[in-house]
């Protein structure tokens, strides 16, 4: 089909002026978010933690052998004296009869010696030798008889049976755990704290409070029981705290070991020296590049920026970071 002259020239017009007109590009400009320097005399933080028991053994057996009564399981309440396990005996009653055998006749060889001494049939070396013999016989039968006492193993306190690691009939060696024994009626709270946080636990002007999951919106006061100035496998710093207010009792918040908690711990300074500025987490930069951390200051003469290097402290509430070298109020 052939194209009309008209249509060719519009075309052709067309493409002229497509191709001749150029790319204008345009600068964005990005806003940014910018907030003033403030300072505070009061930190607060939130940290999770888990109720925990003070009280707590891990029971196990001095001597080896097969398990023949395990009457226990795992949440059971025990009393003090009360039986947890118990080992078959007869391996062990035959080296405690042979042990009781050569302490006897020891006993006697000595008793002989020492009559045969005072009418000089004996020597004084020889004596010496049915002494030793018997005290060394007499140290095997001992060990003996507190090894049939161990086939029994008793719960030392009242409480509860937190883990049990072994079955019935199971054969086990001597120290091995056989259950976790707690005491369920001596509370703590654990926690742990970031490595920055050790000076705001060490602060005489810190308080605690807790709030269980299982009763929201009833924060009790606590107590700083200990903390660990040291952070194992640098997973932070173990603080535990004792419920310290009037109103908790166990008997009306059943509250038990492995219940998880809220923690806040709140320092208020009193001095204003002590106040410390603060920045969003957000205003922070740098410290990804391995230069440190740095904020860009706004100088709002002419809008422009500077960076400027800072040293943190410690988190707050609502993403914000404490400031405690290179910035001040304001």
């Amino acid at each position: 089909m052939k194209m009309k002259p008209i249509s060719a020239i519009l075309l052709l017009a067309l493409s002229f002026f497509s191709c001749g007109k150029k790319e204008v590009k345009q600068d964005f400009i990005r806003p940014v978010k910018v907030t003033t320097v403030k300072s505070r005399h009061e930190i607060k933080r939130d940290f999770s933690g888990v109720v925990d028991a003070v009280k707590y053994v891990n029971l196990a057996f001095r001597v080896s052998g097969q398990i023949i009564n395990l009457p226990v399981v795992e949440g059971q309440k025990v009393t003090q004296g009360q039986l947890i396990a118990q080992i078959d005996t007869r391996e062990i009653s035959l080296n405690y009869e042979a042990a009781k055998a050569q302490y006897e006749t020891s006993k006697a060889q000595l008793e002989r010696n020492e009559r045969l001494l005072e009418k000089q049939a004996v020597s004084q070396q020889e004596y010496e030798i049915a002494k030793a013999n018997f005290q060394q016989a007499k140290s095997a039968f001992e060990a003996q008889q507190n090894n049939m006492t161990d086939t029994r193993l008793l719960a030392p306190f009242s409480g509860s049976i937190a883990e049990r690691n072994v079955e019935n009939y199971q054969r086990i060696t001597q120290g091995m755990p056989v259950v976790k024994l707690i005491d369920s009626r001596d509370l703590q709270i654990a926690f742990t704290v970031p490595d920055n946080y050790l000076p705001y636990v060490q602060n005489p002007d810190k308080s605690f409070t807790v709030e269980f999951d299982m009763y929201r919106g009833i924060r009790f006061n606590a107590k700083l029981k200990e903390f660990v100035e040291a952070s194992p496998e640098g997973s932070g710093i173990p603080v535990f705290l004792l419920i310290d207010d009037p109103r908790f009792s166990k008997d009306k918040y059943d509250i038990k070991p492995g219940f998880s908690c809220n923690v806040s711990m709140n320092i208020v300074f009193d001095n204003k020296d002590s106040e410390f500025p603060y920045v969003p987490i957000t205003a922070l930069a740098g410290a990804s590049e391995g230069k440190g951390e740095i904020v860009w200051i706004l100088n709002p003469n002419d809008n422009t920026v500077s960076k400027r290097s800072v040293k943190t402290g410690a988190l707050t509430e609502e993403s914000n970071i404490i400031i405690t070298n290179g910035l001040s109020n304001g």
